[in-house]
């Protein structure tokens, strides 16, 4: 009991020295089914457990072998109450000469993050404006009955309906940003609140799933821009990204004219992921998940939708409508969302700390009052990835932070035009495809 070795001390023995462990023996259990990880250099078995874990398996398996203790910090809100859950699953500590980071990891780094992240809860960034969240909710809701009236007063005609398919575009995109902000956490102290209020927003304002989403979101938070692990850029052999294009480069796997891919990308990408593929991975995950709550909740979003516009387009002509609202605004999420990501670094699993995997992954866009409503405050995607809890009105503040310790380590801290982000989506495709696969 106490020496390193395989554990055999149970949770309940209380008062008992814990086994002491080394990184070699915690490397052994990244395996599925058996998985362990290492929080503030305390062990903890999560095999079994992992499955009841509120952000899905695979989001708490993806740190198995690894110090989670950063990405601990990042994903929650109340440490003293999730550590409840952790307890029993505790097995061990490192031993006291083992790192707290297994690998070449920059200790300095990691060190003063933390600090880092110590400021940023002293200055009270984690606190969130509900009169900020209020508007945007308020301002989503007005667009959603302006573009209604416009149909009732005007008329089905062209430009009146080419209006309001704008109009309810914008209110589409601006919800998934409301529906972000909550899926985070970030609006209301009560992760419980969060959680109600975003399947209001994401069902009944969207017509799709909450929890769908949040097990897409968080492994991309949790891995960003990793193969197999992060569910946005696992998008091959249909498109070659990073290090993809380098492996299907040397074994002249071509299933597609992946030089070409960047002209295709305007046929499959920007107009169908929303209308497309996330209709129905959305629907599928319900299905299979028996998640029957967001199911009717997504069905209260096509009732309300239909029963507004059939009486002025008839069946038909509300179906086009929304085809063309979920069109525009597919355009909108695949742009702003990838502007930060594609052009970054795409590959596989580097067990790089904390900070230095969410920098290597995202860039910031230059900020302007519309900029930041327009994205939904996203074009802070560095501030947003380290902290990701953050209410989005407070990444101006922490931003200059940020850039200092990025400064002081060496790390790039990227800042784009708007439309230079943009075409660099494009850029980065066409590179990795005729450079590498071709």
């Amino acid at each position: 009991m106490g020496g390193v070795g395989e554990p055999d001390w149970e949770p309940g023995q209380r008062g008992a020295p814990l086994p002491t462990l080394r990184w070699e023996q915690v490397r052994r259990h990244n395996l599925p089914g058996d998985k362990w990880l290492v929080i503030e250099r305390r062990v903890y078995d999560i095999s079994r457990w992992a499955q009841r874990h509120p952000g899905g398996s695979r989001l708490i398996g993806h740190h198995g072998a690894e110090d989670a203790t950063d990405a601990f910090h990042a994903f929650h809100q109340d440490l003293s109450f999730v550590r409840k859950f952790l307890q029993p699953l505790l097995i061990g500590e490192l031993a006291p000469e083992e790192p707290s980071q297994d690998g070449p990891q920059n200790t300095q780094l990691i060190e003063d993050f933390r600090a880092l992240r110590q400021a940023v809860e002293d200055m009270k960034l984690f606190e969130a404006k509900p009169a900020f969240f209020g508007l945007l909710l308020g301002h989503i809701l007005a667009m959603e009955v302006l573009a209604w009236l416009m149909i009732y007063m005007l008329g089905p005609g062209w430009v009146p309906s080419t209006l309001a398919a704008l109009i309810l575009a914008i209110s589409q995109a601006q919800s998934w940003c409301l529906q972000h902000d909550l899926g985070h956490t970030s609006i209301f102290r009560n992760s419980r609140w969060n959680h109600l209020a975003q399947q209001f927003v994401m069902g009944q304002l969207k017509g799709f799933s909450a929890h769908w989403w949040n097990f897409r979101h968080f492994q991309h938070h949790a891995k960003p821009n990793i193969f197999h692990k992060d569910p946005d850029v696992t998008v091959a052999p249909v498109f070659l990204l990073g290090e993809s294009s380098v492996e299907y480069g040397k074994k002249k796997r071509r299933y597609l004219p992946y030089n070409h891919q960047h002209l295709y990308f305007f046929l499959i990408g920007p107009p169908l992921l929303t209308l497309v593929n996330f209709e129905v991975e959305n629907l599928a995950y319900m299905l299979v998940c028996m998640q029957w709550m967001d199911l009717l909740w997504a069905a209260s979003f096509y009732a309300r939708f239909l029963l507004s516009y059939i009486p002025f387009y008839g069946i038909p002509g509300a179906l086009l409508l929304f085809v063309a609202v979920r069109v525009l605004e597919s355009h909108w999420f695949v742009w702003i969302t990838q502007m930060n990501h594609i052009p970054r670094e795409i590959g596989h699993e580097k067990h790089r700390d904390w900070a230095s995997s969410q920098l290597a992954a995202t860039c910031n866009v230059e900020p302007s009052l519309f900029i930041d409503w327009f994205s939904g405050h996203l074009n802070f995607q560095i501030e947003h990835h380290l902290f990701p809890t953050m209410p989005r009105h407070n990444y101006r503040r922490v931003a200059p932070l940020v850039k200092a310790l990025c400064a002081k380590h060496g790390l790039s801290y990227e800042v784009k035009p708007f439309l230079t982000a943009l075409v660099d989506i494009i850029r980065a495709q066409q590179e990795e495809a005729t450079e590498r696969a071709g």
